[in-house]
């Protein structure tokens, strides 16, 4: 009766050392990094954005948020969209964690402004803005009032800074267009007295041979608005771990020089 005993307190030593030898050898649970959604704008953001139906994209804020994306080892959701729907998209309560591009002339006191509440403190660029007319047309911009009951070509759901006051107030009229490539198209057709488009934008178009700079005319607006920056911008509510993130490896990509690279390889005249 007590060697059968003995025998039973021994396996039962034997089973509880084995479990207990299991358990400390299992590998902990990492939790895996949340995904970012990447909301890019369709066909309105070149050089920024560049996509072409929703696939292969580039361009200066999409290359920044792939390296990101990759260097910290995070999953990425890229969502195109247009514009407005864009916006709605980034006020569900279903997408969070999302990354996109805004700036604080952009902010206001209406939708437009999810796009720019929340914005990495570093600045990626500085851009400005001109009045693109038919180059056999005699223009003479040097006030707002040279605006003034005149009809300006503006691209659909876009924050034009100060101009957009005079929309608002009728002094100036506006006609929206979906794209770069309508808008030039409006211009030419004589829908309007130019088209205010951002320099950067303007310069990438003609660059590529996607618009003949020969038929155009350049009107500087800073005057009018003033040069601004264009920031990473993210969800208010992203994970703070996350976000925090996403900025401090954002500064070391600037210090690092790699986000001028960007910058280089999309704004030097070869493109």
């Amino acid at each position: 009766m007590i060697n059968s005993l003995w025998r039973f307190f021994l396996a039962t030593c034997c089973c509880s050392s084995l479990e207990a030898t299991e358990t400390l050898d299992a590998p902990l649970s990492v939790p895996s990094p949340p995904a970012l959604t990447y909301f890019v704008i369709e066909n309105q953001a070149r050089p920024l954005q560049i996509e072409s139906d929703g696939r292969q994209h580039r361009g200066i804020v999409s290359d920044l948020v792939f390296q990101l994306s990759q260097d910290l080892n995070i999953p990425l959701n890229i969502v195109s969209l247009p514009f407005k729907r864009m916006l709605l998209q980034m006020k569900s309560p279903f997408n969070k964690n999302w990354i996109a591009y805004g700036s604080p002339a952009w902010r206001a006191k209406n939708p437009e402004s999810v796009q720019s509440d929340c914005l990495f403190p570093s600045p990626i660029l500085n851009v400005s803005h001109s009045l693109v007319t038919r180059m056999d047309q005699t223009v003479k911009i040097d006030s707002v009032q040279s605006l003034f009951d005149q009809r300006l070509i503006t691209l659909h759901g876009y924050n034009y800074p100060v101009l957009a006051d005079y929309f608002d107030q009728g002094t100036i009229e506006k006609l929206d267009v979906k794209n770069h490539q309508s808008a030039f198209k409006a211009v030419a057709a004589k829908r309007g007295l130019g088209f205010v488009g951002m320099d950067i934008r303007v310069a990438y178009s003609f660059s590529v041979g996607e618009i003949p700079r020969s038929e155009f005319e350049l009107h500087d607006l800073s005057f009018l608005i003033p040069s601004y920056p264009i920031h990473l911008s993210y969800d208010c509510d992203m994970d703070v771990g996350l976000q925090t993130k996403l900025i401090e490896h954002y500064q070391y990509l600037q210090e690092r020089g790699q986000v001028d690279a960007v910058l280089t390889r999309y704004l030097s005249r070869k493109n």
